[in-house]
Formats: structure tokens, C-alpha cells, sequence
């Protein structure tokens, strides 16, 4: 099978004959699917629930499993299933909570794009905004957050698959491989250049911090993207922009102001100075305000970045989403954001 379209990859039948034929691969019996359902989530992979039953030697089986496609059209494309499901199954059981990750291809065989599957987990990703947590709560999420992410960062990845994700990089270089990253992203994207963005890529050339080692990075670590069962985080989710790298870019990430809207509690959830404490207690590593400072600044970049993308990918009609032309309009009010921020540099 060749790369599917986006309207492939949302056609129900499509989705469904893909799934027989892999699970079928995978389990060896004929194999039922039942509630197929796609989750409007997200600006990149497409992502389905559904229900997999089939007889065995023990008895019926029955499976809530979550299928996640990377559309070839989408914003982020040409994707690859590998490197998340090979993080996913590498870190479970390591204090990371992360849900049970099956099977994957990045071939078009099947699906026409590449795909994995894991196991539903229960939960609902809170948001950002209209979230009305108690104290408890709010609390118990915010120190786990912290913890789940210090064991990310410890997790002891040489020797793993994981290892393939870093080729090259070291902690002299992991801030300017990022900034390499996301420069090339935009001139892929851009329509025209903008002296301001210009401004501020030669601002994190001449920043770049040496990181403290290197670690898994999530790449998008921020409330919206865990699920959460009363006080209890059941699971990370949206591992798609996973590398090596300096782990103070996940605190950066992290610590975003849009990721606090009319709060000072990082992700609405934890102050600051906990964070901080917390994590460093955790993994021995003393935080640079300097250098999350920095990653604040290239994260702020990266949303400009992104919201480069979206109005290119509307423009050349890949995408009909009309969240993108929206996000194409936040471009010079970004830039104005990250002349402030980095003039608060410390």
C-alpha cells in the first residue's frame, strides 16, 4: 500500500480492515473490532480507540486498545512510529507511567502511515484552563508530575534501543542540536523571514547551555498530555518529539506561560519552587535557572515555529483543520513575547 490521504486515514472501514489484518498478523486468529472511535485531540497523529475480541486456547479475549497514525500530510510529517514505542517500552516499570505498547510499523503496508498500538488506559487529560481542582488534588498531580518526569530524566537509557534516538549527541551540543531542529523546521515552513525570529535564533546560538548530562526528553511535557483518575496520573501520554538531550528542556517546556494561563503554578499545578526542589531531590541534578531559562525562550520559539507550520499547511490545502489558520495569526504577537523573555534573561 502506498501513503494514504488524511481522508483515508479518517475513513472507518479503512481503519478498521487495517486493523484486522494487523492484529490478525500478530495474534494468529480471526479477530473482532467494536467501538472504533476517533479522539478530535492533537495537531498531528490521529488517534482511534476501539475494542479487540477473538477466541483463544484459553478462553475469549477481549482488549481496549488505543491506535495512534501519523497522517503523511500532517503538520509534523514525515512521521515515525519507532522512536516513541520503542521510549514507551523501554521506560514502563521505571516510575514513568506510560501505557503498555503492543506492536508498530513505519511502513505504509498497512494503514498507508506509520502506526502503533497500545493498551486504553482509564483517565482524562485535564486542560489548562476551566480546570477546578481542589487542593488535594491539585497537589497530588502536580508532585507526581514532578516525579514521574525526574524519573524520565534518571532513567538509565545506554544500553536500550532508546540509544539509537542520539547519534552524535553530547552535553557540549544537545541545546544547539535543538535550535538546529527547530530552525530547520521553519525554514522548510516559512512563507517569508522575519527579522524578529531571525533576532531571537541569534539570541539561542549564543545561549546555548552545556547540559548537565543527557537524558530521555519527552519533548512535550505539560498538563494536556498525562491522564489522570482522581489524584493519580495513570499515564504520560503524546511521546511523538521524544530525543536525547539536556533535561532542563522539558522543565522549560514545562514552565511555559501559556501552559499557566492566570497562574503562577506551573501547568496550573505546582509552584516553581517546589518543582525545583522536588525534582532535584529526585535526580541529583542541580537545576540552571539559566539554562530553563533558555528553553523557556526556544519553547516560545517552538510554538512560533509550529504556528509557521499551521499556516503553511492551510495554505497548500494538506490540512482542513481550521484550529491552523487560527494558529497562524498568534505569529507577531509570539515574536513581541519572546523580545520580553528574553530580556528577563537572569
Amino acid at each position: 500500500m502506498s501513503a494514504a490521504s488524511t481522508a483515508e486515514l479518517l475513513d472507518e472501514a479503512h481503519v478498521r480492515a487495517g486493523l484486522q489484518r494487523v492484529l490478525r498478523q500478530h495474534i494468529g486468529a480471526e479477530v473482532g473490532i467494536g467501538g472504533l472511535k476517533r479522539f478530535p485531540v492533537g495537531y498531528s497523529w490521529l488517534t482511534y480507540g476501539f475494542e479487540a475480541s477473538w477466541d483463544s486456547a484459553a478462553g475469549p479475549q477481549r482488549r481496549e486498545l488505543i491506535l495512534r497514525l501519523g497522517p503523511p500530510n500532517g503538520l509534523f510529517a514525515p512521521y515515525l512510529a519507532g522512536p516513541q514505542f520503542i521510549t514507551l517500552q523501554a521506560v514502563r516499570g521505571s516510575g514513568v507511567p506510560v501505557p503498555e505498547v503492543h506492536w508498530y510499523g513505519d511502513t505504509p503496508e498497512v494503514f498507508g502511515a506509520p502506526w502503533f498500538i497500545c493498551e486504553k488506559v482509564s483517565g482524562r487529560a485535564p486542560v489548562m484552563w476551566g480546570e477546578h481542582f481542589s487542593d488535594k488534588t491539585r497537589t497530588a498531580l502536580g508532585e507526581q508530575l514532578a516525579d514521574s518526569l525526574a524519573a524520565l530524566h534518571r532513567f538509565e537509557w545506554r544500553g536500550t534501543p532508546i540509544e539509537s534516538l542520539g547519534k552524535g549527541v553530547t552535553v557540549e551540543n544537545a541545546a544547539r542540536t535543538q535550535v538546529d531542529y527547530w530552525e530547520h523546521a521553519m525554514r522548510g515552513w516559512e512563507l517569508r523571514r522575519m527579522p524578529m525570529a531571525e533576532s531571537v535564533l541569534g539570541w539561542l546560538r549564543r545561549n546555548c547551555p552545556v547540559a548537565p548530562r543527557i537524558s530521555v526528553v519527552h519533548g512535550d511535557y505539560r498538563i494536556g498530555n498525562f491522564l489522570a483518575e482522581g489524584d493519580h496520573i495513570t499515564a504520560i501520554l503524546d511521546w511523538e518529539l521524544v530525543h536525547l538531550g539536556d533535561p532542563h528542556e522539558d522543565l522549560g517546556w514545562m514552565c511555559q506561560r501559556t501552559f499557566r494561563p492566570g497562574t503562577p503554578l506551573i501547568c496550573t499545578l505546582i509552584r516553581r519552587e517546589d518543582l525545583y526542589a522536588r525534582y532535584q531531590s529526585l535526580t541529583g541534578i542541580e537545576i540552571s535557572p539559566s539554562a530553563v531559562h533558555f528553553y523557556e525562550v526556544l519553547g516560545l520559539f517552538k510554538f512560533y515555529v509550529i504556528d509557521v507550520g499551521a499556516e503553511r499547511c492551510f495554505e497548500e490545502g494538506r490540512h482542513n483543520d481550521l484550529r491552523l489558520p487560527s494558529m497562524s495569526m498568534q505569529g507577531p504577537r509570539l515574536l513581541l513575547q519572546l523580545e520580553k523573555l528574553i530580556a528577563e534573561a537572569p
